[in-house]
């Protein structure tokens, strides 16, 4: 073979190899198409919720492909009617996203690589005390306990007693008979969402239940739906009222890290732009 043949022959190697590689993947059995679109079978698999079986499967694959079906016609009218202008400005909104999506997630990463997640307590305290106004409930609280029982119960009038007294003693008498109540909850130090209490006992918030026991702190019961309730209203605050650090406290330690955060957003912005004015990467021109 001489010199001129062994070209010829690497030149159509070259040029098969190159065949090859600009030829389209094989993605497999086409399920549809719509004008120039095609819908593969191993991509509409992908969309198949696993627990769909028999009859179910078949009708959201038919479902599917009708939505694909009229969402790429839609699209193709949408590109063959809307003006170039139009078009353009939806490409510029659509690049504009991209780089606001890719600036918030670097930011997002080197801000929480700094901020710390933990506020100390003292921080949280004067941060309440200094903004506390600004703190209202938008709903009503109570600090509760409760027991449902059975009217058939033994000691009923014992059981009573104890949980009026509630001294450490009672509530261990309490917690120790629990299995025998249909509810318990005894840590009335912590404040709870009204709203809570009514779905425990089935109820909505305009029903006479709610007035009467919950409008009043201390001791009540009363026959509900074939139980016996004692319950114990400690104390209470209605919408609007001040909140409680107790209750908010999560509250107040999130916007203290969400004012870090802001913090440190502008100190890196500002050394990054500061970095590249030392590097010759940035110049405004007069």
């Amino acid at each position: 073979m001489n010199k001129t043949q062994l070209i010829i022959l690497c030149v159509l190697v070259q040029t098969l190899h190159a065949c090859q590689f600009l030829q389209p993947e094989e993605k497999g059995d086409i399920v549809a198409s719509a004008n120039q679109h095609k819908l593969y079978k191993k991509d509409l698999i992908k969309h198949i919720p696993e627990k769909l079986k028999g009859n179910d499967s078949l009708s959201f694959v038919k479902s599917y492909i009708e939505k694909w079906a009229n969402d790429k016609l839609i699209l193709d009218r949408a590109e063959l009617n809307l003006p170039k202008s139009r078009k353009q400005e939806f490409d510029s909104l659509s690049v504009k996203y991209k780089h606001e999506l890719y600036k918030k997630a670097y930011l997002d990463a080197l801000v929480e690589a700094q901020v710390k997640q933990e506020i100390d307590s003292t921080e949280i305290i004067s941060y309440y005390e200094e903004n506390k106004l600004n703190f209202k409930l938008n709903e009503n609280l109570v600090k509760i306990r409760y027991i449902k029982l059975q009217k058939d119960l033994q000691d009923i009038s014992k059981i009573r007693k104890r949980f009026k007294k509630f001294t450490p003693k009672d509530q261990n008498f309490l917690a120790n008979k629990s299995l025998e109540f249909n509810a318990l909850y005894l840590n009335d130090s912590v404040w709870v969402r009204e709203i809570d209490i009514l779905k425990e006992f089935n109820l909505e918030a305009e029903e006479s239940f709610e007035s009467e026991l919950f409008k009043q702190n201390g001791f009540a019961e009363t026959n509900l739906k074939d139980t016996f309730v004692f319950i114990f209203v400690k104390d209470r605050l209605e919408r609007n009222d001040q909140a409680p650090l107790s209750y908010i406290k999560p509250t107040v330690k999130q916007v203290l890290i969400n004012k870090m955060k802001l913090k440190v957003s502008k100190q890196i912005q500002q050394e990054i732009k500061e970095d590249a004015i030392q590097n010759n990467e940035y110049t405004i021109y007069e």
